[in-house]
C-alpha cells in the first residue's frame, strides 16, 4: 500500500530568470530576462514530488490536456520518477494548465494562471478501485471549477469515496482570484459543506481570511477565532500556514474509533493547540513553499509522529523549499531535514513565541 495519494490541481510552472522588481513592468517596455525554467506546479505535482524527494512513494492523480504543455508537464514530473505520472490522465476537452510565475528575490511572487482541464476534474477521474493509501490529500479547489461549484458537492463525493476506502482525508487551498468566478463563491458555505468530511485542513492565513471574510492583523486571538470556526464546521485537525510566522495547529477531540486512530495516538492529538515558528534561512524564492510544508506535515504525520515533531518538520520542509527558486528542488530527504533540525537550526520569533497546549 502507498502511504499518501495526492489528487487535484495539476499544472506546470513557467519561471523566467528575472532579477527585477514589479515596478519595472510598464506598458510598452521591454524587459530582458534570463532562461526559462519549467517546474512542477499545482498541488499534485508540487506536493507529490516533494513527498518523493522526502523519501516516500506517493500516488499522483491529476489531469492534463492533449497538447504540448501537457507533454512538458509529464516530462517535468517524470524527472522525479516515471511512476509518478501513471495516474495522470489526458483529456482533449481543454488545454493543459500552466502558471507564469514572477518571483523577485525581494518580494512575494505573482502568478498568471490558466486552469485548463482542472476545471473539469471530478470524482470519475480518480481510480479508487485501483489505488490504495492511508491518506488522501486533495489540493487547490479554488482553481478547479467542477470542484468549487455547488458548494463543493463534487469534493464531498470524492472525500466520501476516500473514507469508504479507509483513507484519511486532507485538504489544501489556494487563494481565489477575486476577478474570476472563484472570487464570487460563498466560501463559508463551501467550507461548511466540505469540512465535515475533511479530517485535516491546511489552508494559509491569507486564504482562510479571504474565505471567511475577516480582515484583521495576525494575533493569537485571531488564530483562535479562525480555528474555532474551522473546527465547528467539522474538520478534526486545522493547520494554518503562517509563512514567515511558521504554522499553527488546533484540533478537536479525536475518538479512538476514528480513521485517524489508524495512524496517530488520538490522546496526543486531541484538543491541542500548537504554534511552530519558522526556521531562519536564505530565501531564493517562495514558489511552492506552502505545498512543501504540507508534504512535510503529511510525511511526518503518516509516521504517527507527535504533534510538535510533525509541525516542526512541516516548517522545516517549507524552509528548505525556499532555498531554491522553483517549487521542489530545494526539498531534501527526510533524514537531511531532520538532521538540520537536531543540530539546533535557528528559528524566527513568531507571535507569542513557541507554545503548546
Amino acid at each position: 500500500m502507498h502511504e499518501i495519494i495526492v489528487a487535484g490541481h495539476t499544472c506546470v510552472d513557467l519561471i523566467p530568470q528575472w532579477n527585477g522588481k514589479f515596478e519595472d513592468i510598464k506598458p510598452g517596455h521591454l524587459i530582458v530576462t534570463g532562461q526559462m525554467k519549467f517546474s512542477t506546479g499545482g498541488a499534485v505535482p508540487n506536493t507529490g514530488v516533494d513527498l518523493k524527494r522526502l523519501g516516500l512513494d506517493p500516488i499522483l492523480v491529476g489531469k492534463i490536456g492533449d497538447d504540448i504543455i501537457g507533454k512538458i508537464t509529464l516530462e517535468v514530473i517524470s524527472q522525479s520518477g516515471d511512476d509518478l505520472t501513471r495516474y495522470i490522465s489526458t483529456s482533449a476537452k481543454a488545454g493543459s494548465s500552466y502558471t507564469f510565475v514572477l518571483s523577485p528575490s525581494d518580494a512575494d511572487r505573482a502568478f498568471l494562471h490558466y486552469p485548463g482541464v482542472n476545471d473539469i476534474f471530478c470524482a470519475k477521474d480518480i481510480p479508487f478501485d485501483e489505488i490504495e493509501g492511508r491518506i488522501f490529500h486533495f489540493g487547490y479547489p479554488p482553481v478547479m471549477e467542477r470542484i468549487y461549484a455547488n458548494d463543493g458537492d463534487e469534493l464531498v463525493k470524492i472525500f466520501k469515496l476516500a473514507h469508504d476506502h479507509g483513507m484519511i482525508t486532507s485538504l489544501d487551498m489556494t487563494m481565489p482570484d477575486s476577478n474570476s468566478q472563484s472570487g464570487k463563491i460563498d466560501w463559508k458555505r463551501f467550507l461548511s459543506n466540505v469540512l465535515p468530511h475533511t479530517d485535516i485542513f491546511l489552508p494559509s492565513l491569507d486564504e482562510i481570511l479571504y474565505m471567511v471574510r475577516i480582515k484583521k492583523d495576525l494575533s493569537h486571538e485571531l488564530l483562535i477565532e479562525l480555528t474555532d470556526e474551522l473546527l465547528n464546521y467539522g474538520t478534526k485537525i486545522a493547520v494554518i500556514k503562517l509563512g514567515k510566522d511558521g504554522a499553527y495547529l488546533r484540533s478537536k477531540k479525536i475518538k479512538s474509533d476514528d480513521l485517524l486512530s489508524k495512524i496517530i495516538e488520538t490522546e496526543k492529538w486531541s484538543d491541542i493547540e500548537l504554534l511552530s515558528p519558522a526556521f531562519k534561512t536564505n530565501v531564493a524564492g517562495t514558489t511552492g513553499a506552502g505545498d512543501a510544508s504540507i508534504a512535510g506535515f503529511l510525511a511526518k504525520f503518516v509516521e504517527g509522529g507527535k504533534p510538535k515533531d510533525v509541525m516542526d518538520f512541516m516548517c522545516a520542509t517549507g524552509a528548505f523549499c525556499t532555498e531554491s527558486v522553483d517549487a521542489t528542488s530545494g526539498v531534501k530527504h527526510m533524514k537531511i531535514i531532520e538532521e538540520r533540525i537536531k543540530n539546533g537550526w535557528e528559528r524566527i520569533p513568531s507571535i507569542g513565541g513557541t507554545y503548546e497546549r
